[in-house]
């Protein structure tokens, strides 16, 4: 990737990132939470989601986002989720889908 993530704040219910190149989106924690890509959440056999979405509180909210690597993010979700890693790759290309 030759743009890097180069900031994250808390904006709206949702986490507000910042590139290199100067994009800015916000990424709801609803449907990060969604979307996960865990085991846990998308069965690894079949790719089957397993999440049904009507479980996840409309209000769900954000602990924290812990750098792994130069890679990702493993995001900590306030119900207490926390196993799902967000690559850099897939938050950039969430950030471009959410401004299109």
């Amino acid at each position: 990737m030759s743009v890097h993530l180069t900031g994250l704040a808390r904006k709206d219910g949702g986490i507000c990132l910042s590139w290199s190149d100067g994009l800015e989106s916000v990424l709801m924690v609803r449907d990060l939470r969604i979307t996960c890509p865990c085991a846990f959440c998308v069965n690894e056999l079949t790719g089957q989601r397993m999440l049904d979405p009507t479980t996840v509180h409309a209000d769900i909210g954000l602990k924290d986002m812990q750098p792994v690597g130069n890679y990702a993010y493993r995001v900590l979700f306030d119900d207490g989720h926390h196993t799902g890693l967000f690559t850099l790759d897939d938050l950039r290309g969430r950030c471009q889908e959410a401004i299109a």
